[in-house]
Protein backbone atom coordinates (compact mmCIF):
# COMPACT_ATOMS: atom_id res chain seq x y z
CA UNK A 1 0.00 0.00 0.00
CA UNK A 2 1.24 3.56 -0.67
CA UNK A 3 3.47 5.14 1.95
CA UNK A 4 4.50 8.71 2.71
CA UNK A 5 8.12 9.16 3.76
CA UNK A 6 8.65 12.43 5.63
CA UNK A 7 12.18 13.74 6.09
CA UNK A 8 12.08 16.13 9.06
CA UNK A 9 15.37 18.01 8.90
CA UNK A 10 16.66 19.98 11.90
CA UNK A 11 14.65 21.45 14.77
CA UNK A 12 11.92 22.87 12.55
CA UNK A 13 11.43 19.47 10.93
CA UNK A 14 10.88 17.89 14.36
CA UNK A 15 8.47 20.59 15.47
CA UNK A 16 6.29 20.35 12.35
CA UNK A 17 6.19 16.55 12.67
CA UNK A 18 5.02 16.98 16.27
CA UNK A 19 2.07 19.09 15.07
CA UNK A 20 1.35 16.66 12.24
CA UNK A 21 1.22 13.80 14.75
CA UNK A 22 -1.40 15.69 16.77
CA UNK A 23 -3.55 16.22 13.68
CA UNK A 24 -3.30 12.54 12.75
CA UNK A 25 -4.22 11.52 16.28
CA UNK A 26 -7.31 13.73 15.98
CA UNK A 27 -8.36 11.90 12.83
CA UNK A 28 -7.23 14.33 10.11
CA UNK A 29 -7.02 12.41 6.84
CA UNK A 30 -3.84 11.76 4.87
CA UNK A 31 -5.14 10.96 1.40
CA UNK A 32 -3.50 8.64 -1.14
CA UNK A 33 -1.56 6.69 1.48
CA UNK A 34 -2.20 4.43 4.44
CA UNK A 35 1.13 4.69 6.26
CA UNK A 36 3.42 7.56 7.29
CA UNK A 37 7.13 6.91 7.86
CA UNK A 38 8.90 9.88 9.54
CA UNK A 39 12.70 10.06 9.23
CA UNK A 40 14.15 12.78 11.47
CA UNK A 41 17.60 14.07 10.56
CA UNK A 42 19.42 16.12 13.20
CA UNK A 43 23.09 15.76 14.16
CA UNK A 44 22.27 17.21 17.59
CA UNK A 45 21.35 13.96 19.34
CA UNK A 46 20.19 15.81 22.48
CA UNK A 47 18.09 18.46 20.73
CA UNK A 48 15.06 18.97 22.95
CA UNK A 49 12.67 19.54 20.06
CA UNK A 50 13.81 16.31 18.42
CA UNK A 51 13.80 14.10 21.53
CA UNK A 52 10.28 15.00 22.55
CA UNK A 53 8.96 14.54 19.01
CA UNK A 54 10.58 11.11 18.88
CA UNK A 55 8.97 10.22 22.22
CA UNK A 56 5.59 11.42 20.94
CA UNK A 57 5.95 9.29 17.79
CA UNK A 58 6.90 6.25 19.86
CA UNK A 59 3.85 6.75 22.05
CA UNK A 60 1.58 7.08 19.01
CA UNK A 61 3.10 3.94 17.46
CA UNK A 62 2.66 1.88 20.66
CA UNK A 63 -0.90 3.10 21.05
CA UNK A 64 -1.82 2.49 17.42
CA UNK A 65 -0.40 -1.03 17.57
CA UNK A 66 -3.07 -2.00 20.12
CA UNK A 67 -5.94 -1.04 17.81
CA UNK A 68 -7.18 -4.20 16.08
CA UNK A 69 -9.09 -3.86 13.86
CA UNK A 70 -7.49 -0.60 12.78
CA UNK A 71 -9.55 2.60 13.11
CA UNK A 72 -11.57 3.69 10.09
CA UNK A 73 -10.63 6.90 8.23
CA UNK A 74 -11.64 9.93 10.27
CA UNK A 75 -11.43 8.15 13.62
CA UNK A 76 -8.81 8.87 16.24
CA UNK A 77 -5.36 7.46 15.35
CA UNK A 78 -6.58 6.23 11.97
CA UNK A 79 -3.26 6.79 10.18
CA UNK A 80 -0.48 4.30 10.87
CA UNK A 81 2.90 5.81 11.80
CA UNK A 82 5.96 3.55 11.72
CA UNK A 83 9.74 3.64 11.79
CA UNK A 84 11.69 2.47 8.76
CA UNK A 85 12.50 -0.80 10.49
CA UNK A 86 8.95 -1.26 11.76
CA UNK A 87 7.53 -0.62 8.32
CA UNK A 88 9.74 -3.32 6.83
CA UNK A 89 8.72 -5.80 9.51
CA UNK A 90 5.00 -5.15 9.00
CA UNK A 91 5.38 -5.70 5.25
CA UNK A 92 7.59 -8.77 5.64
CA UNK A 93 10.55 -7.10 3.97
CA UNK A 94 14.15 -8.15 4.72
CA UNK A 95 15.51 -6.29 7.75
CA UNK A 96 18.95 -4.65 7.69
CA UNK A 97 20.31 -5.10 11.21
CA UNK A 98 22.24 -1.82 10.88
CA UNK A 99 18.96 0.12 10.73
CA UNK A 100 17.76 0.72 14.27
CA UNK A 101 14.18 0.77 15.47
CA UNK A 102 14.01 4.55 15.73
CA UNK A 103 12.46 7.58 14.07
CA UNK A 104 15.72 9.56 14.11
CA UNK A 105 18.80 9.04 11.95
CA UNK A 106 21.80 8.23 14.12
CA UNK A 107 24.87 10.38 13.46
CA UNK A 108 26.91 8.40 15.94
CA UNK A 109 27.53 11.30 18.35
CA UNK A 110 29.84 13.63 16.45
CA UNK A 111 31.81 14.85 19.45
CA UNK A 112 34.48 16.62 17.44
CA UNK A 113 35.20 19.93 15.78
CA UNK A 114 34.51 20.58 12.13
CA UNK A 115 38.28 20.88 11.65
CA UNK A 116 38.76 17.34 12.96
CA UNK A 117 35.80 16.05 10.93
CA UNK A 118 37.56 17.28 7.77
CA UNK A 119 40.93 15.89 8.92
CA UNK A 120 42.23 19.36 8.21
CA UNK A 121 45.69 18.77 9.66
CA UNK A 122 46.22 15.78 7.36
CA UNK A 123 45.32 17.67 4.18
CA UNK A 124 47.88 18.79 1.60
CA UNK A 125 48.71 22.45 2.02
CA UNK A 126 46.81 23.39 -1.16
CA UNK A 127 43.63 21.77 0.17
CA UNK A 128 44.01 23.58 3.49
CA UNK A 129 44.23 26.90 1.65
CA UNK A 130 41.01 26.08 -0.21
CA UNK A 131 39.25 25.15 3.05
CA UNK A 132 40.43 28.41 4.59
CA UNK A 133 38.79 30.30 1.73
CA UNK A 134 35.47 28.50 2.19
CA UNK A 135 35.20 28.40 5.99
CA UNK A 136 35.99 30.87 8.76
CA UNK A 137 38.20 29.95 11.72
CA UNK A 138 35.03 29.93 13.83
CA UNK A 139 33.45 27.39 11.43
CA UNK A 140 36.48 25.13 11.70
CA UNK A 141 36.65 25.36 15.49
CA UNK A 142 32.93 24.77 15.92
CA UNK A 143 31.94 21.57 17.73
CA UNK A 144 29.52 19.41 15.75
CA UNK A 145 27.96 17.95 18.90
CA UNK A 146 24.96 20.34 18.73
CA UNK A 147 24.68 20.62 14.96
CA UNK A 148 25.77 23.37 12.60
CA UNK A 149 24.79 26.49 14.57
CA UNK A 150 23.12 28.21 11.66
CA UNK A 151 25.93 27.48 9.16
CA UNK A 152 24.54 25.63 6.11
CA UNK A 153 27.98 25.66 4.46
CA UNK A 154 29.19 23.38 7.25
CA UNK A 155 26.03 21.30 7.21
CA UNK A 156 26.19 20.63 3.48
CA UNK A 157 29.55 18.91 3.91
CA UNK A 158 28.76 16.93 7.05
CA UNK A 159 25.36 15.76 5.80
CA UNK A 160 26.92 14.15 2.75
CA UNK A 161 27.55 11.10 4.91
CA UNK A 162 23.79 10.49 4.76
CA UNK A 163 24.07 9.36 1.17
CA UNK A 164 26.17 6.32 2.04
CA UNK A 165 24.25 5.43 5.21
CA UNK A 166 22.45 2.08 5.67
CA UNK A 167 19.29 4.02 6.58
CA UNK A 168 19.10 5.79 3.23
CA UNK A 169 19.89 2.60 1.35
CA UNK A 170 17.16 0.82 3.34
CA UNK A 171 14.70 3.62 2.56
CA UNK A 172 15.44 3.35 -1.16
CA UNK A 173 15.11 -0.44 -1.09
CA UNK A 174 11.70 -0.17 0.57
CA UNK A 175 10.42 2.48 -1.84
CA UNK A 176 7.54 1.24 -3.98
CA UNK A 177 5.24 2.34 -6.77
CA UNK A 178 2.77 4.93 -5.45
CA UNK A 179 4.96 6.07 -2.53
CA UNK A 180 5.68 9.76 -1.99
CA UNK A 181 8.38 11.84 -0.28
CA UNK A 182 8.00 15.10 1.63
CA UNK A 183 10.82 17.23 3.10
CA UNK A 184 10.36 19.61 6.05
CA UNK A 185 13.07 22.13 6.90
CA UNK A 186 13.76 25.74 7.74
CA UNK A 187 15.66 27.98 5.36
CA UNK A 188 17.27 30.32 7.90
CA UNK A 189 19.31 27.89 9.99
CA UNK A 190 22.03 25.33 9.37
CA UNK A 191 20.78 21.73 9.32
CA UNK A 192 17.55 22.30 7.41
CA UNK A 193 18.94 24.80 4.91
CA UNK A 194 21.76 22.40 4.06
CA UNK A 195 20.00 19.05 4.34
CA UNK A 196 16.94 19.60 2.18
CA UNK A 197 18.72 20.57 -1.10
CA UNK A 198 21.34 17.88 -0.58
CA UNK A 199 18.80 15.10 -0.05
CA UNK A 200 16.62 16.20 -2.94
CA UNK A 201 19.58 16.43 -5.33
CA UNK A 202 20.76 12.94 -4.47
CA UNK A 203 17.36 11.25 -4.48
CA UNK A 204 16.57 12.75 -7.89
CA UNK A 205 20.02 12.02 -9.33
CA UNK A 206 19.49 9.61 -12.29
CA UNK A 207 23.05 8.30 -11.76
CA UNK A 208 22.58 7.61 -8.08
CA UNK A 209 23.87 4.33 -6.68
CA UNK A 210 20.80 4.04 -4.48
CA UNK A 211 18.44 1.13 -5.23
CA UNK A 212 15.26 1.78 -7.21
CA UNK A 213 16.60 4.97 -8.71
CA UNK A 214 13.96 4.99 -11.45
CA UNK A 215 11.12 4.93 -8.93
CA UNK A 216 12.74 7.71 -6.89
CA UNK A 217 13.15 9.84 -10.00
CA UNK A 218 9.47 9.50 -10.90
CA UNK A 219 7.87 9.62 -7.46
CA UNK A 220 5.91 12.70 -6.34
CA UNK A 221 8.10 14.77 -4.03
CA UNK A 222 7.09 17.87 -2.11
CA UNK A 223 8.73 20.12 0.46
CA UNK A 224 7.92 22.68 3.10
CA UNK A 225 10.44 25.50 3.42
CA UNK A 226 9.91 27.50 6.61
CA UNK A 227 11.03 31.12 6.54
CA UNK A 228 11.80 33.06 9.75
CA UNK A 229 8.93 33.02 12.23
CA UNK A 230 10.76 33.81 15.47
CA UNK A 231 13.76 35.77 16.72
CA UNK A 232 16.34 34.85 19.34
CA UNK A 233 17.42 36.95 22.27
CA UNK A 234 20.84 38.49 21.71
CA UNK A 235 23.65 36.48 23.28
CA UNK A 236 27.29 37.38 22.65
CA UNK A 237 28.30 33.89 23.73
CA UNK A 238 26.17 32.18 21.08
CA UNK A 239 27.20 31.44 17.51
CA UNK A 240 23.59 32.02 16.37
CA UNK A 241 22.39 35.57 15.72
CA UNK A 242 18.81 36.00 14.51
CA UNK A 243 19.76 39.36 12.95
CA UNK A 244 21.18 37.28 10.12
CA UNK A 245 18.05 35.20 9.53
CA UNK A 246 16.69 37.40 6.75
CA UNK A 247 20.06 37.67 4.97
CA UNK A 248 20.46 33.88 5.08
CA UNK A 249 16.91 33.44 3.84
CA UNK A 250 17.46 35.72 0.84
CA UNK A 251 20.66 33.91 -0.11
CA UNK A 252 19.02 30.51 0.21
CA UNK A 253 15.96 31.58 -1.80
CA UNK A 254 18.22 32.74 -4.62
CA UNK A 255 19.88 29.33 -4.60
CA UNK A 256 16.52 27.53 -4.53
CA UNK A 257 15.28 29.55 -7.49
CA UNK A 258 18.13 28.30 -9.66
CA UNK A 259 18.73 24.83 -8.29
CA UNK A 260 15.54 23.40 -6.77
CA UNK A 261 13.80 22.26 -9.93
CA UNK A 262 13.23 18.58 -9.22
CA UNK A 263 10.28 19.03 -6.83
CA UNK A 264 6.64 18.62 -7.71
CA UNK A 265 5.38 21.03 -5.04
CA UNK A 266 7.12 23.55 -2.79
CA UNK A 267 5.36 25.22 0.15
CA UNK A 268 6.65 28.49 1.60
CA UNK A 269 5.66 29.51 5.10
CA UNK A 270 6.75 32.26 7.49
CA UNK A 271 5.44 34.95 9.82
CA UNK A 272 6.37 38.57 10.38
CA UNK A 273 4.86 38.40 13.85
CA UNK A 274 8.07 37.08 15.36
CA UNK A 275 8.31 36.65 19.10
CA UNK A 276 11.68 36.27 20.83
CA UNK A 277 12.94 32.94 22.12
CA UNK A 278 15.85 32.07 24.38
CA UNK A 279 19.11 31.67 22.45
CA UNK A 280 20.28 28.06 22.78
CA UNK A 281 22.74 26.68 20.23
CA UNK A 282 21.40 23.17 20.72
CA UNK A 283 21.14 20.33 23.20
CA UNK A 284 18.27 19.58 25.55
CA UNK A 285 17.65 23.29 26.21
CA UNK A 286 16.64 23.86 22.58
CA UNK A 287 13.00 23.06 23.14
CA UNK A 288 10.69 25.78 21.84
CA UNK A 289 6.98 26.13 22.39
CA UNK A 290 4.82 24.65 19.66
CA UNK A 291 3.87 27.40 17.19
CA UNK A 292 0.90 28.06 14.91
CA UNK A 293 3.30 28.16 11.92
CA UNK A 294 4.31 24.56 12.62
CA UNK A 295 0.68 23.44 12.67
CA UNK A 296 0.13 25.19 9.33
CA UNK A 297 3.26 23.39 8.13
CA UNK A 298 1.55 20.11 8.98
CA UNK A 299 -1.36 21.24 6.78
CA UNK A 300 1.11 21.54 3.88
CA UNK A 301 1.76 17.79 4.19
CA UNK A 302 -1.98 17.06 4.05
CA UNK A 303 -2.42 19.37 1.06
CA UNK A 304 0.41 17.72 -0.84
CA UNK A 305 -1.06 14.28 -0.22
CA UNK A 306 -4.52 15.21 -1.48
CA UNK A 307 -3.13 16.19 -4.90
CA UNK A 308 -3.51 13.41 -7.50
CA UNK A 309 -0.17 11.97 -8.59
CA UNK A 310 -0.75 12.72 -12.28
CA UNK A 311 -1.53 16.37 -11.45
CA UNK A 312 1.74 16.69 -9.55
CA UNK A 313 3.84 14.98 -12.18
CA UNK A 314 2.45 16.51 -15.37
CA UNK A 315 2.68 20.16 -14.43
CA UNK A 316 5.45 22.60 -13.76
CA UNK A 317 6.54 22.62 -10.09
CA UNK A 318 3.73 23.99 -7.95
CA UNK A 319 4.45 26.75 -5.44
CA UNK A 320 2.22 27.54 -2.46
CA UNK A 321 1.95 30.14 0.27
CA UNK A 322 -0.50 30.36 3.16
CA UNK A 323 -2.70 33.19 4.38
CA UNK A 324 -5.19 33.71 7.18
CA UNK A 325 -8.69 35.03 6.60
CA UNK A 326 -7.72 37.95 8.84
CA UNK A 327 -4.41 39.10 10.34
CA UNK A 328 -5.02 38.52 14.04
CA UNK A 329 -2.63 37.86 16.91
CA UNK A 330 -4.99 35.35 18.52
CA UNK A 331 -5.99 32.83 15.89
CA UNK A 332 -9.21 30.89 16.36
CA UNK A 333 -10.90 28.49 13.98
CA UNK A 334 -12.79 31.44 12.50
CA UNK A 335 -9.54 32.90 11.16
CA UNK A 336 -8.88 29.79 9.06
CA UNK A 337 -9.89 29.39 5.43
CA UNK A 338 -13.38 27.88 5.71
CA UNK A 339 -13.05 25.93 2.48
CA UNK A 340 -9.85 24.12 3.36
CA UNK A 341 -7.99 24.58 6.67
CA UNK A 342 -11.13 24.82 8.80
CA UNK A 343 -12.66 21.84 7.04
CA UNK A 344 -9.49 19.76 7.51
CA UNK A 345 -8.72 20.30 11.17
CA UNK A 346 -11.44 22.13 13.14
CA UNK A 347 -13.71 19.16 13.76
CA UNK A 348 -10.92 16.59 14.38
CA UNK A 349 -9.09 18.87 16.85
CA UNK A 350 -12.33 19.70 18.66
CA UNK A 351 -13.11 16.01 19.02
CA UNK A 352 -9.63 15.28 20.40
CA UNK A 353 -9.97 18.19 22.83
CA UNK A 354 -13.28 16.77 24.03
CA UNK A 355 -11.71 13.32 24.42
CA UNK A 356 -8.92 14.89 26.51
CA UNK A 357 -11.47 16.71 28.68
CA UNK A 358 -13.50 13.52 29.12
CA UNK A 359 -10.45 11.50 30.15
CA UNK A 360 -9.26 14.17 32.60
CA UNK A 361 -12.56 15.20 34.22
CA UNK A 362 -15.41 12.85 33.41
CA UNK A 363 -14.03 9.33 33.11
CA UNK A 364 -13.45 8.99 36.88
CA UNK A 365 -17.14 9.78 37.44
CA UNK A 366 -18.38 7.24 34.89
CA UNK A 367 -16.27 4.23 35.82
CA UNK A 368 -19.39 2.32 36.84
CA UNK A 369 -21.41 3.31 33.74
CA UNK A 370 -22.59 0.55 31.38
CA UNK A 371 -20.16 1.59 28.63
CA UNK A 372 -17.24 1.57 31.08
CA UNK A 373 -18.15 -1.82 32.49
CA UNK A 374 -18.57 -3.25 28.99
CA UNK A 375 -15.00 -2.08 28.24
CA UNK A 376 -13.72 -3.20 31.68
CA UNK A 377 -12.42 0.34 32.12
CA UNK A 378 -12.10 0.36 35.92
CA UNK A 379 -9.26 -2.16 35.56
CA UNK A 380 -8.06 -1.50 32.01
CA UNK A 381 -7.54 2.24 32.51
CA UNK A 382 -5.06 1.43 35.25
CA UNK A 383 -3.35 -1.70 33.91
CA UNK A 384 -3.50 -2.04 30.12
CA UNK A 385 -0.82 -0.65 27.82
CA UNK A 386 -3.21 1.02 25.39
CA UNK A 387 -4.80 3.18 28.08
CA UNK A 388 -1.44 3.97 29.65
CA UNK A 389 -0.13 5.16 26.29
CA UNK A 390 -3.34 7.13 25.65
CA UNK A 391 -2.90 8.94 28.97
CA UNK A 392 0.70 9.75 28.05
CA UNK A 393 -0.29 10.99 24.61
CA UNK A 394 -2.94 13.30 26.00
CA UNK A 395 -1.45 14.40 29.32
CA UNK A 396 2.35 14.17 29.28
CA UNK A 397 3.68 17.56 30.40
CA UNK A 398 6.55 17.50 27.93
CA UNK A 399 5.12 16.27 24.62
CA UNK A 400 1.41 15.52 25.12
CA UNK A 401 -1.64 17.01 23.45
CA UNK A 402 -2.62 19.19 26.40
CA UNK A 403 0.92 20.62 26.62
CA UNK A 404 0.94 21.22 22.85
CA UNK A 405 -2.27 23.25 23.08
CA UNK A 406 -0.92 25.33 25.97
CA UNK A 407 2.26 26.07 24.03
CA UNK A 408 0.34 27.08 20.89
CA UNK A 409 -1.52 29.67 22.96
CA UNK A 410 1.62 31.16 24.51
CA UNK A 411 3.20 32.76 21.41
CA UNK A 412 2.94 36.27 20.02
CA UNK A 413 0.90 34.72 17.19
CA UNK A 414 -1.19 32.50 19.46
CA UNK A 415 -3.41 29.67 18.27
CA UNK A 416 -6.37 29.63 20.67
CA UNK A 417 -9.14 27.54 19.11
CA UNK A 418 -10.56 26.52 22.48
CA UNK A 419 -11.92 28.60 25.33
CA UNK A 420 -9.61 27.04 27.87
CA UNK A 421 -6.25 25.78 26.59
CA UNK A 422 -5.15 25.21 30.20
CA UNK A 423 -7.72 22.38 30.44
CA UNK A 424 -9.05 23.84 33.69
CA UNK A 425 -12.73 23.39 32.90
CA UNK A 426 -14.97 20.40 32.34
CA UNK A 427 -17.68 22.41 30.57
CA UNK A 428 -18.21 20.98 27.07
CA UNK A 429 -20.62 23.77 26.15
CA UNK A 430 -17.74 26.26 26.05
CA UNK A 431 -15.10 24.14 24.32
CA UNK A 432 -14.68 26.05 21.03
CA UNK A 433 -13.68 29.72 21.28
CA UNK A 434 -16.50 31.95 20.09
CA UNK A 435 -18.74 28.99 19.26
CA UNK A 436 -20.51 28.16 22.53
CA UNK A 437 -23.24 25.55 22.43
CA UNK A 438 -26.73 26.97 22.77
CA UNK A 439 -28.53 25.86 25.93
CA UNK A 440 -32.00 26.50 27.36
CA UNK A 441 -34.63 25.21 29.72
CA UNK A 442 -35.10 21.97 27.79
CA UNK A 443 -31.68 21.79 26.13
CA UNK A 444 -28.63 21.49 28.36
CA UNK A 445 -26.32 21.13 25.39
CA UNK A 446 -23.16 19.05 25.72
CA UNK A 447 -23.45 17.73 29.24
CA UNK A 448 -21.81 14.74 30.86
CA UNK A 449 -25.16 12.98 30.98
CA UNK A 450 -25.72 13.52 27.24
CA UNK A 451 -22.33 12.02 26.29
CA UNK A 452 -22.75 9.35 28.96
CA UNK A 453 -25.98 8.23 27.29
CA UNK A 454 -24.49 8.27 23.80
CA UNK A 455 -21.51 6.18 24.93
CA UNK A 456 -23.83 3.64 26.51
CA UNK A 457 -25.65 3.35 23.17
CA UNK A 458 -22.35 3.01 21.27
CA UNK A 459 -21.14 0.15 23.50
CA UNK A 460 -24.35 -1.70 24.41
CA UNK A 461 -22.80 -5.03 25.42
CA UNK A 462 -19.58 -6.44 26.92
CA UNK A 463 -16.47 -6.32 24.74
CA UNK A 464 -13.67 -8.88 24.82
CA UNK A 465 -10.51 -7.60 26.49
CA UNK A 466 -8.48 -7.82 23.27
CA UNK A 467 -11.11 -5.80 21.40
CA UNK A 468 -11.46 -3.13 24.07
CA UNK A 469 -9.03 -0.49 22.72
CA UNK A 470 -10.50 -0.57 19.21
CA UNK A 471 -14.04 -0.42 20.62
CA UNK A 472 -13.06 2.52 22.85
CA UNK A 473 -11.64 4.51 19.91
CA UNK A 474 -14.53 3.63 17.62
CA UNK A 475 -17.16 4.62 20.20
CA UNK A 476 -15.56 7.91 21.21
CA UNK A 477 -14.87 8.85 17.58
CA UNK A 478 -18.52 8.21 16.70
CA UNK A 479 -20.05 9.90 19.74
CA UNK A 480 -17.84 13.00 19.73
CA UNK A 481 -18.23 13.45 15.97
CA UNK A 482 -22.00 13.43 16.38
CA UNK A 483 -21.78 15.81 19.33
CA UNK A 484 -19.64 18.36 17.47
CA UNK A 485 -21.72 18.30 14.29
CA UNK A 486 -25.08 18.45 16.04
CA UNK A 487 -24.30 20.64 19.05
CA UNK A 488 -21.43 23.04 18.30
CA UNK A 489 -22.43 25.97 16.04
CA UNK A 490 -20.38 26.49 12.92
CA UNK A 491 -19.50 22.84 12.26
Amino acid sequence: MPKLYIFGIGGTGSRVIRSLTMLLAAGATVENCDKVVPIIIDPDAQNGDMTRTVELLKTYERLRRQLKPAPAPGEFFATEIQTLAGMAASENQPRDARVKETFAYNFGGMDESYRDFLHYDDMPVESRHLVDLLFTPANLASKLTVGFKGSPNVGSVVLNQLMSSPELEFFANSFAEGDRVFFISSIFGGTGAAGFPLLLKNLRNPRTTLPRAELLNQAPMGALTVLPYFNLLADDGSAIDSNGFITKTKAALAYYQKNIQQLNALYYLGDQSTGQLANHEGGSQQQNNAHFIEMVGALAVLDFMRQPADYLQHNQPLHYEYGLEEDVRQVTFKALDPGQSFRQIAQPLTQLQMLALWCRYHLPHTQEAPYANHLQLPRAWRDEEFYQQLQRFLQDNNFGFEAWLRELGANERAFLPFEDPAMATENFNRVVAGQSTATGLFNKGLTRSYLFGELNKAIPKPVATADGPAAFVRAFSEVLSKAVVEKVPGF
